[in-house]
């Protein structure tokens, strides 16, 4: 959540890019479920929050979510 919120974005634009549902999304925020993403999807994911991938494990990490 704070990488989106960083970079300005709404859940619903995530959940566009990366073709999910706003409930999607949410869960992953709410620690509800474990973000599934494949490769590209993951690199889709650092284009938009504007990290790299050190970020997105550190932010996954701290909401204690380990990326399956």
């Amino acid at each position: 959540m704070d990488l989106r919120k960083r970079v300005g974005l709404t859940q619903r634009q995530v959940a566009l890019v990366l073709d999910k549902k706003v409930a999607t999304i949410s869960d992953w925020e709410r620690r509800i479920t474990k973000p599934r993403l494949t490769f590209s999807e993951t690199k889709k994911l650092m284009e938009i929050y504007q990290c790299t991938l050190d970020e997105l494990i550190q932010a996954y990490e701290e909401q204690g979510l380990q990326p399956e």
